[in-house]
């Protein structure tokens, strides 16, 4: 099934593109090499509903569906993939807090995140935070994760909690909920997508009410499921947005560079990685959004999405090297985006779930 974006769609695409154009181009090199943000355009985002594209409208946000954040995600990673990414995960968050039966505290946040909150969510499976339940309805944090893209800025956090018994709840707080009772590293220095801020949190002692819990030990498992298709479809329109920035710097330098008094778009070898990359972008681009319009937690999208995450990364690392070859010398060079772009695009295979991984279960799915 072909998926026809809506009027709204296009101009909501539309209006994200020229944004990014706009405000995020001109500093795009500056995020990566200082590895951080601006204040400014985060200001930016939150004061153009970006942080509430898909939260109901009873709550303060836009009330978009799933497709129409991606198409966000996308542009916004065709300039920058280090934004592209932050703004995956948060919609990461929201669209999983969504589905919290807490009705109380699924408001009190949301109104938060359309205020302005920008949230985090851990990608670490190693992560060692753990949970108790002490009396009076209270339970205490404990433990660290070492890979958490928006610490840096977040003020919303949504962690999964592992109790002694091996079963996980998710809880959901604010930082300032957690006032000295959580710290927070410097971002880690990556090899891309270096203006995610990425960094280890630990919590010690933290006492939360049991308010705070977003999905408990019964819900756990559908909520972390639900959260890795969004996660993954996220990721892989952030891919997409890379791999298209890609092929157009592609496309363009063959247009403009000459050898042997001709340019080198006319080459077989050049319009061949072109031709790839069109397909290959293409077709990925088709699966995620089928899978984006139809989003639901069963194990036929479970499947699909992992298809999608793997498909879209894998067509952004070839569109990133293709555009390095045709760049020659100057793919390498800073001046030149394209050696930027690859580093980024390898992050989406090995971020969240790498693509081994998924592949595996993907593989295990169809051997039933």
């Amino acid at each position: 099934m072909t998926v026809t974006l809506t009027q709204e769609q296009e101009l909501l695409q539309g209006t994200i593109r020229d944004f990014s154009r706009d405000e995020v181009s001109g500093i795009a090199a500056k995020i990566d090499s200082e590895s951080s943000v601006p204040a400014e355009l985060f200001q930016k985002l939150s004061g153009m509903g970006l942080y509430a594209t898909t939260i109901p409208s009873e709550y303060g946000g836009a009330g978009a569906d799933f497709l129409s954040f991606l198409l966000v995600v996308e542009e916004l990673s065709k300039i920058s993939g280090s934004l592209g990414g932050r703004v995956a995960f948060h919609g990461m968050v929201c669209e999983t807090l969504k589905a919290s039966p807490n009705e109380e505290l699924k408001g009190s946040i949301f109104r938060n995140i359309a205020e302005g909150t920008l949230s985090a969510f851990s990608v670490d499976p190693k992560s060692t935070i753990t949970y108790q339940k002490k009396e009076r309805s209270e339970l205490t944090l404990d433990g660290s994760s070492e890979y958490i893209l928006n610490a840096d800025t977040a003020g919303v956090f949504l962690l999964q909690a592992r109790a002694r018994s091996g079963k996980t709840i998710f809880v959901c707080f604010s930082k300032d909920q957690a006032a000295e009772r959580l710290d927070i590293g410097p971002p880690h220095k990556l090899m891309g997508l270096r203006g995610s801020g990425t960094c280890q949190i630990t919590i010690r002692d933290l006492e939360l009410e049991s308010s705070s819990v977003a999905f408990d030990e019964t819900s756990a498992p559908e909520a972390l499921e639900k959260l890795h298709i969004s996660g993954r479809l996220g990721v892989a329109a952030q891919a997409l947005g890379i791999g298209q920035a890609s092929l157009d710097e592609e496309v363009r330098y063959a247009n403009e560079r000459t050898q042997f008094n001709t340019k080198i778009g006319r080459f077989y070898a050049v319009q061949d990685f072109i031709a790839q990359d069109e397909v290959s972008l293409d077709t990925a681009r088709i699966l995620t959004r089928e899978v984006a319009s139809q989003l639901r937690p069963d194990d036929s999208t479970s499947r699909r999405s992992c298809v999608a995450k793997v498909a879209a990364s894998n067509a952004a690392v070839q569109a990133a090297r293709h555009s390095i070859r045709v760049h020659g010398g100057y793919g390498f060079v800073r001046d030149y985006p394209v050696e930027r772009y690859l580093r980024d695009a390898r992050a989406t295979q090995l971020y969240l779930e790498p693509n081994e991984v998924l592949k595996a279960k993907i593989a295990e799915a169809l051997l039933r």
